[in-house]
């Protein structure tokens, strides 16, 4: 019975637990599963999660989210706030310069002087953990050099209002955490940096809170102060307030819709949106973001690579962010080349007053050489010339390069039997499929052994885009027996793979060698010369004769003139 009463207890917990939607998880997570409101004062402590078919709606609320807290809205999920304040239990307090130094863009703030009667000191302190070091403040024409845990400006009577220009050193900002003011009397007033007038300057400090939106965010006649926003799904504001908030991060998959009189104040950054290349941004009409030098968003691009068939290739990019930079980068052993050394850079802007400025970069072939288009070919720089940098994370470089594979290799005779020693007569047939001529040499060698083939050495073929070409040659083969031949392209050793460019090898019939027929019959060159000798040394034989005879002939004579 025991057992029956814990079961149906377990099951009654459950139960109830399903119907609101709450789900806890761990101590540290709320899980929402379905439907659910909150409204009214309260808090927010540790991880609340949305689940894909879970709606919170936060209406007529004031949510205090304590430090370390987030909102993740899963993809699926729906978060809704509606004439509501989400804030930070401790939002940033403090405010920085922007690192300008001319007086147009310089950062300030002001020091409410007006109505204080006699002359007056007022302290400056930094953000807490920073110091001032080598900085400047900048009142009328003076300067005043700030070093140390503070700096203290002493005012005459009825110094009034006073805008202080802050200056770092290089262009490091220069951060104000808190005034106070102390009268002649010995009143003292204190501010945070955040509550005074400034103009250029951004607030200072950490967003202890975040929400993460992965699904849908809507956001109606609210206020969300002094935590950080992302977005990978969609957020759409109406009449919404963010303070402290900016910049609102968009992933690449994230889209923000600005609408009505949303309202951005005192971002943390130079821009109040920061986007992924592709994101989707709507801004109203009515939309006013932190303005001066805040822009209103910025896209960035981090880690671009450009990739490239050979290694060590020299390329040239223009117009390479805000600044229009040119760089000369090259491809490493992997053929991958970093545009801007691999760190981010922002590529468009869409400035306070309205006016957008975008990238618009250009990749320059410099050098890009292998052995099929030495610099004596005149074939020129593979690569196909100047391309549009685009914002891709990863951009392939493969235009403007040859392309060849074998189309046949054959003997061309019909009968495929030959002696020894005798030239068998071979057609190979190339065809250059890539968009680039090519000059390249290609090799055989005797399939059944793989030793070289002898066919005089290696053949070269010129080869324009879209052409197909043919090379003759004669093989001769020192064994007897069936042989086929084997000719393999030799591809470019600069080349990150070996197929990069195509290449690869193909293989005849086979051919059949034999050794030279013995034959009885006399040569008729060396039957010929056996005449021309023969002929010879009778002749001679004759010549040796007829001087013999008259010779003694004159003997017989001389003897008979004797006798008498």
């Amino acid at each position: 019975m025991r057992t029956a009463a814990l079961l149906q207890s377990v099951l009654m917990i459950t139960s109830v637990i399903l119907v609101s939607g709450l789900v806890s998880a761990e101590d540290s997570e709320t899980v929402i599963s379905t439907d659910m409101t909150w409204s009214g004062e309260d808090s927010v402590e540790g991880v609340v999660r949305i689940l894909d078919g879970g709606h919170l709606t936060i209406e007529n609320a004031n949510i205090k989210m304590i430090d370390g807290s987030s909102i993740h809205v899963d993809e699926g999920g729906q978060l809704t706030i509606a004439q509501s304040t989400v804030k930070s239990q401790t939002p940033p307090s403090a405010i920085a310069s922007m690192g300008y130094w001319d007086e147009v863009n310089m950062s300030k703030f002001k020091i409410p002087g007006d109505g204080i009667s006699g002359p007056f000191e007022v302290e400056m302190i930094p953000i807490e953990g920073d110091t001032y070091y080598s900085d400047a403040a900048h009142i009328g024409s003076e300067i005043f050099n700030l070093n140390g845990s503070s700096h203290t400006f002493s005012f005459d009577n009825d110094a009034g209002d006073v805008w202080v220009g802050l200056t770092g050193y290089g262009s490091s900002p220069v951060t104000v955490g808190s005034i106070t003011i102390t009268t002649q009397t010995g009143g003292q007033t204190t501010m945070a940096g955040s509550e005074l007038d400034t103009v250029n300057m951004k607030s200072a400090g950490t967003l202890e809170f975040g929400i993460h939106v992965e699904g849908e965010m809507q956001s109606s006649f609210s206020s969300v102060i002094g935590g950080q926003v992302f977005v990978e799904g969609t957020l759409s504001a109406d009449n919404t307030e963010f303070d402290r908030v900016g910049p609102i991060m968009v992933g690449e998959s994230g889209r923000i819709d600005l609408l009505g009189s949303t309202s951005f104040a005192s971002s943390l950054d130079d821009h109040d949106i920061q986007a992924g290349p592709y994101s989707e941004i709507f801004w109203g009409e009515g939309v006013v973001g932190s303005g001066g030098l805040i822009d209103k968003w910025e896209r960035r691009v981090a880690g671009q690579t450009l990739h490239l068939d050979a290694k060590y290739v020299v390329l040239r990019l223009s117009g390479v962010g805000p600044q229009e930079a040119t760089q000369e980068i090259f491809s490493d052993e992997n053929g991958t080349a970093y545009v801007n050394a691999g760190v981010e850079r922002v590529v468009e802007i869409g400035y306070a007053d309205g006016t957008i400025w975008t990238e618009s970069a250009t990749i320059e072939i410099i050098t890009y050489e292998t052995g099929w288009n030495p610099t004596t070919s005149g074939i020129g720089n593979y690569g196909g010339g100047v391309v549009n940098l685009d914002w891709s994370d990863s951009i392939v470089l493969d235009s403007g390069t040859p392309y060849v594979e074998w189309e046949s290799l054959s003997i061309t005779e019909e009968t495929l039997t030959k002696t020894r020693g005798q030239e068998m007569p071979v057609v190979a047939g190339l065809a250059n499929r890539g968009s680039a001529e090519a000059l390249l040499y290609f090799t055989c060698e005797v399939s059944e052994t793989g030793m070289e083939a002898d066919i005089g050495g290696y053949r070269q073929a010129r080869i324009g885009p879209g052409e197909s070409v043919e090379v003759s040659f004669g093989w001769r083969h020192s064994q007897t027996g069936d042989a086929s031949l084997t000719c393999r392209i030799l591809t470019p050793t600069q080349l990150v793979s070996d197929d990069a460019f195509g290449g690869g090898s193909m293989t005849t019939e086979t051919a059949t060698w034999s050794e030279p027929a013995e034959d009885d019959s006399i040569d008729v060159v060396s039957l010929l010369a056996a005449i021309i000798v023969a002929m010879a040394i009778a002749g001679f034989t004759m010549l040796r004769r007829a001087s013999d005879a008259i010779v003694e002939d004159d003997d017989d004579s001389d003897y008979s003139e004797d006798e008498y």
